[in-house]
């Protein structure tokens, strides 16, 4: 599992490079307001028992631009215009794939790092 998320945050600072003062994106949102989007939704039960499956996060999002399966676990990534979105599965008891975190960056070199909101907002868009 720790080549797993060595891999993909690998994969994730392909696509920018942070710049040295910006601040780090929270993992996910502990909670989302009734107003947000069903992705955002989504992100916030990252982690949880009740996290979505790959399923379920693909209806929503559509297909990631970049799949990756490792052991027990996968990481998906969305290139979006103005962030990437790195998604991280884990296997759940039934060895259903369910969402374990949510990580956003900036698509641009030394642009400022989107929140996990923006970032869903705009992968909610790019799906409608």
């Amino acid at each position: 599992m720790r080549f797993l998320i060595i891999s993909a945050a690998l994969l994730l600072g392909a696509c920018a490079t942070p710049s040295p003062s910006a601040p780090s994106a929270p993992a996910r949102t502990e909670a989302a307001s009734p107003s947000t989007s069903r992705a955002a939704q989504l992100f916030a039960a990252a982690g949880r028992a009740d996290a979505p499956s790959q399923a379920e996060v693909e209806r929503a999002l559509g297909a990631p631009d970049i799949m990756r399966r490792e052991g027990a676990g996968a990481a998906w990534t969305y290139r979006l215009e103005n962030c990437a979105l790195l998604l991280l599965f884990s296997a759940d008891p039934r060895n259903e794939m369910r969402l374990a975190e949510v990580h956003s960056s900036a698509r641009s070199p030394g642009g400022a790092a989107p929140s996990l909101e923006q970032c869903a907002a705009e992968a909610a868009a790019r799906r409608s």
